[in-house]
């Protein structure tokens, strides 16, 4: 199984770096294809994972179909606000940001682990380096075990659902969706609330960064605390007049918050301009097949 998995990723590394041509085609020389700007979410790609205990090739997307919504029965685009309703109100919804969120659990352990381990194996190698080149620059570059570690949440559908808006708006973007923050109607997702809590616990500092506009702050804070969303270093909300794009937004605030001395161990959303752009050590996208945004 591990020879089969190593061959399908080496055969998707070849994919994505060269055009598909027949057997007894000869490439026609043309332009290269545009790479996709920086400050958008880049264009889906193959990646392995696994379907069962088969291997499987898809786009990151999820293959670029509709999203597994839990049905036993066969579903069309039409056939959407039926079943995204039994989708939140079976728990599916739920249990698969468990599934994500039990993953970033395992991740920061990980990570907290090693740092400890890099810290202590390096320490007195790392204070020697640094008085070095203090007396050499002035100062010394930091190494990423001594970095303080943080973790970044968006919020709408990642730390609270606004489930109740989408429903009577009939999954589109209408009032009770527009009026969702100053309402304060989002609940606590819990699966996200235990990862929270947990980063917390283990001294991890947490980041908000979210879509919201800066003149929300207040409906925001109020609606996160009531919600058990406690104690964060941080709550980033978009600037008024700001008219850029959202990963160049989001990938913005985070190459701050490293400007802080921090290194971002993970960087949890439900939308990939969350996650897209950088300055973290990994990315969680949680499932919301009810809203996507660029």
């Amino acid at each position: 199984m591990k020879r089969i998995l190593a061959l399908l990723l080496a055969a998707v590394g070849m994919a994505a770096a060269a055009p598909v041509a027949g057997a007894h085609t000869t490439p026609t020389p043309g332009p290269a294809p545009a790479s996709t700007p920086a400050d958008q979410v880049p264009v889906p790609t193959p990646i392995v994972t696994k379907l069962g205990s088969t291997p499987l090739i898809e786009l990151w997307d999820g293959g670029g179909g509709l999203p597994y919504l839990g049905s036993s029965t066969s579903y069309n685009a039409g056939d959407l606000t039926s079943v995204l309703t039994q989708y939140h109100d079976s728990g599916v919804y739920e249990a698969q940001i468990a599934k994500v969120d039990a993953v970033a659990v395992q991740w920061l352990n990980k990570l907290r682990t090693q740092r400890a381990v890099a810290g202590r194996k390096h320490a007195s190698k790392a204070r020697a380096k640094a008085r070095a080149a203090h007396h050499r620059r002035g100062g010394g570059k930091q190494r990423w075990w001594s970095k303080k570690p943080a973790i970044v949440f968006d919020i709408d559908e990642t730390l609270l659902s606004n489930w109740t808006a989408i429903q009577a708006d009939g999954f589109v973007y209408g009032p009770k969706s527009q009026a969702e923050a100053t309402d304060e109607i989002g609940t606590a997702i819990k699966p996200s609330l235990d990862l929270y809590n947990l980063a917390k616990a283990k001294g991890i500092d947490v980041f908000l960064i979210t879509g919201r506009p800066e003149a929300q702050r207040a409906p925001t804070d109020d609606n996160l605390q009531r919600e058990g969303f406690t104690g964060y270093k941080q709550l980033v909300l978009k600037p008024a007049g700001f008219t850029g794009t959202t990963v160049a937004y989001k990938a913005g605030a985070r190459k701050a918050i490293e400007a802080q001395g921090y290194d971002i161990l993970a960087t949890v959303g439900d939308q990939y301009s969350d996650l897209a752009g950088g300055y973290a050590d990994s990315a969680f996208k949680l499932p919301n097949p009810f809203y996507y945004l660029p």
